[in-house]
């Protein structure tokens, strides 16, 4: 019977989530992995660095003057200043609008992209090409069509091939042309000389930077770009104000070439301040041409006007008005006065009226009613409105699509834009008719009353009338000029750029060389330890002690490592080796669970073959032959018996033999050759009901005769995971060991085998098998290697030791050639 206290479960050791400890060192152990991760990563790295296309940053900023009040062209028309409000969103928006990209790349030669192949990369020749060249552009050309060039001494190369033909007019600014046509064509040309394939009729030109000895082994191409393609292209910058309440905005640049970005915002920068200059330019040339074209009307009135007051004044010899006639001709030209003003008024609203019907299919170039004297608030914000949804709209066309939420949104705002803008000019036309019929119908008034005057005095206020008002235009109107010729050479850009883009301030962005390193370095150490974790995380197998104290509460008595020794025994053929005193350890520690009993019967067993039973079974029995005792091995794995092998005697009689009343006790009992005091019975030949056997009554004959004969029985027992055979054998046990291996033993059927032990009241202490030194803490010695215990435990009474748990070295079976071999190494 089992004592009462032997193999007293322990309390189980707290959880931990992650063993800090034991990761570093699963980390230290596998420090190759980290090697080679490492290596390659920062190869991988170094690769990416060398090969990648650099891309660089480039900057420049620009002050938008957001208060102007100088003398402008609206002054003109209105005798006053009119400050115009810059809206910084609003010059945003101008500045990456697609009109004004479109201008840049104009003022720029885009149209052909000279490119150069070399053992890896492709780059761009901006303004570093051999060569140039030149095309008819009143011909439509083929764009996207690469033209592959092979330089020499005496004749030019040109090898084109595309999948795809597209035309583009470059006066038209349109594609004639566009189909998929597989297109394969060869030129030979010399410098200069004019050649038509049919797609582009162009010339090649050297550049003086040619060089014959180079440029002619070099692999040159270059293409043709539509000028929408190239406004695509470079609309990558962006525009932003460099602080919240800041008007100045900053202009930056990506790009692969250094010099082509710089000048691309340089050119935008310029482009943009040149186009507010050449509005005002163009607000005063056209009021100048609106002033020419009423004097010479006026001239010819006034001329007219003035000889026929001459006239009737010769005539009538009439020289002055009458106090009468004085005061009647007073109040009508304070009235003509205020009806000329009118009159040029509703000129103007109806000029603005025109305009805009022609123009509100075209916002993006609309003026704004101010630059035509109109200082209505409301009329001028919507116009302003106007532009800047149209330049929204073509800026986000640029990757969006008509039927894009944003783009619906914006065709809404335009045509209630539109709409309210016509409705308030409308308004204005309107108003000012009305104003004008006032004043008609004043003057109406005092002509009437002028018919009472006697008839010359009529005639006479009616002549000087009519020079007056011609005279009074007339001067008005050359004033106005002088001040329009004025303004227009004193015109200045309204908005100012600060800073230009330049190439020493150009940086380098991408490849980011220190941050990929470092990018690199971290990741060659996380992912092997990722790996690991995970690998370690996620293992099902029984790794090391704590797997064990975490599934059951169950004594650890001793832990026997591995070792390349095919000797299974150990502690008979080497006695004084660590393994033996590892299994002497094990001996101790049992007594401490027997309580210092002199006899004892030890049951081994496991979860499933090949964790080490019969190793340690065997080296279990030998160490208490060795130590004097008088101990009997049993082989009760009858299903698949293997313990004659080890000792080399035959297994021809056995416990079956004994079971079937075949042989007797004495009969089956066979001496080790090894040890005097060790005696083996083999579980004999394979019987059909082994469970049956066991249970039968005379198992319970065997251990009472064996009991009264030997001082220890060991018990080698099937797996517990597998057959009941162990259970119906701990009946006769005082002590219950099970085998647990290293890297074998599963988790999860190990945790099931406990829960079933416990259930069932069962004792059982664990050795765990097959310790790995290489991956445990420890050390070696000679050809074998220990792993640290614990504590050993001595005395009496209750278990001794640190903590209650009792440790031991030891080793297992057998090891494959190859782990043996990377031992020795």
């Amino acid at each position: 019977m089992q004592n009462e206290n032997a193999n007293k479960p322990q309390p189980r050791a707290e959880e931990q989530t992650v063993d800090i400890k034991q990761l570093i060192y699963i980390f230290l152990s596998h420090w190759y992995l980290f090697a080679i991760c490492v290596l390659i990563a920062l190869v991988t790295c170094f690769l990416i660095n060398r090969y990648s296309t650099n891309v660089y940053q480039t900057a420049g900023t620009v002050l938008i003057k957001e208060d102007r009040s100088n003398f402008d062209a609206t002054s003109i028309m209105t005798n006053m200043s009119f400050g115009n409000y810059q809206n910084v969103d609003n010059e945003i928006a101008i500045l990456k609008s697609y009109s004004l990209t479109d201008r840049v790349v104009r003022k720029m030669d885009m149209e052909v992209t000279y490119m150069e192949k070399g053992r890896i990369a492709t780059t761009e020749m901006y303004k570093t090409s051999p060569f140039r060249v030149e095309f008819d552009r009143s011909v439509p050309q083929a764009v996207g069509l690469v033209y592959e060039v092979v330089l020499g001494n005496e004749s030019i190369t040109l090898h084109g091939t595309s999948e795809y033909l597209t035309r583009y007019d470059y006066i038209l600014s349109e594609a004639t042309e566009s189909h998929a046509a597989k297109i394969d064509v060869t030129n030979e040309c010399k410098q200069g000389e004019w050649i038509d394939n049919g797609y582009n009729r162009m010339r090649i030109v050297l550049n003086d930077n040619y060089k014959p000895e180079v440029d002619n082994s070099r692999n040159l191409s270059f293409w043709f770009n539509s000028y929408p393609s190239l406004v695509k292209g470079m609309s990558s910058f962006t525009v932003s104000p460099t602080s919240k309440q800041s008007s100045v905005v900053s202009v930056v640049m990506n790009g692969t070439n250094k010099q082509k970005i710089v000048d691309f915002t340089n050119t935008l920068m310029n482009e943009y301040v040149s186009r507010g200059l050449e509005k005002k330019n163009l607000v005063s040339e056209n009021t100048i041409e609106f002033i020419d074209s009423e004097l010479t009307g006026i001239q010819a009135s006034l001329s007219k006007s003035e000889s026929e007051l001459k006239d009737f004044r010769t005539r009538n010899d009439l020289m002055n008005l009458d106090m009468q006639a004085n005061q009647v001709y007073t109040n009508l030209r304070a009235l003509d006065k205020e009806r000329s003003e009118m009159a040029v008024n509703v000129k103007i609203y109806k000029r603005l009226q025109d305009y805009i019907r022609v123009q509100i299919d075209d916002p993006e170039n609309l003026a704004a009613p101010s630059t035509m004297g109109i200082n209505d608030p409301l009329l001028n914000q919507l116009s302003r409105d106007l532009v800047t949804l149209s330049q929204t709209k073509a800026t986000q066309l640029l990757t969006l699509t008509e039927q894009h939420p944003q783009i619906v949104k914006l065709n809404e705002q335009i045509v209630t834009t539109k709409r309210a803008l016509l409705e308030n000019v409308n308004n204005l036309v309107d108003n000012a008719e009305m104003s004008l019929k006032e004043i008609d119908r004043r003057i109406n008034a005092l002509e009437s009353e002028s018919r009472l005057l006697p008839g010359k005095q009529q005639q006479l206020i009616n002549y000087q009338r009519d020079f007056d008002f011609n005279d009074d235009t007339y001067k008005y109107l050359m004033q106005r000029k002088a001040e329009a010729q004025i303004l227009r050479a004193s015109n200045t850009p309204d908005n100012e750029i600060l800073d230009e883009a330049r190439i020493e301030r150009t940086t380098k962005i991408s490849p980011r060389t220190s941050m990929n390193y470092l990018i690199a370095l971290v990741l060659g150490l996380l992912i092997p330890a990722l790996y690991l974790f995970l690998k370690d995380f996620f293992n099902v197998s029984i790794s090391d002690r704590k797997d064990v104290e975490k599934l059951t509460q169950y004594p650890i008595i001793g832990q026997v490592a591995q070792t390349s020794d095919k000797d299974p025994l150990v502690v008979v053929n080497n006695p004084k080796s660590p393994i033996a005193e590892s299994f002497r350890s094990i001996r101790t520690n049992i007594e401490f669970l027997t309580q210092g009993k002199s006899k004892s019967t030890i049951l081994v067993t496991g979860d499933m073959q090949s964790i080490g039973k019969t190793f340690n079974s065997i080296n279990l029995a030998s160490i208490y032959a060795l130590y004097g005792k008088k101990t009997v091995l049993l082989g009760f794995d009858m299903r698949k018996p293997k313990l004659f092998q080890e000792f080399g005697i035959n297994n021809n009689v056995g416990l079956s033999s004994y079971f079937s009343n075949q042989e007797s006790l004495d009969g089956i009992i066979q001496a080790s050759n090894k040890i005097p005091t060790l005696d083996i019975i083999t579980s004999g030949p394979i019987p059909p009901n082994p469970a049956e056997l066991i249970a039968s009554e005379k198992c319970d004959e065997l251990f009472k005769a064996l009991k009264e004969r030997y001082d220890y029985i060991i018990i080698d027992t099937p797996p517990l995971g597998l057959v009941t055979d162990a259970f119906l054998l701990m009946r006769h046990t005082d002590v219950n060991l099970f085998i647990v291996r290293q890297g074998i033993t599963n988790k999860n059927i190990f945790g099931s085998i406990i829960k079933d032990l416990e259930d069932r009241g069962i004792k059982v202490s664990i050795i765990i098998n097959g310790i790995d030194t290489g991956k445990s803490y420890g050390y070696s010695y000679g050809k074998y290697r220990y792993g640290y215990g614990y504590a050993y435990g001595y005395g009496y009474g209750k278990y001794s030791g640190h903590n209650n748990e009792y440790y031991g070295n030891g080793y297992y079976g057998d090891v494959d050639e190859t782990k043996k071999k990377k031992r020795k190494k």
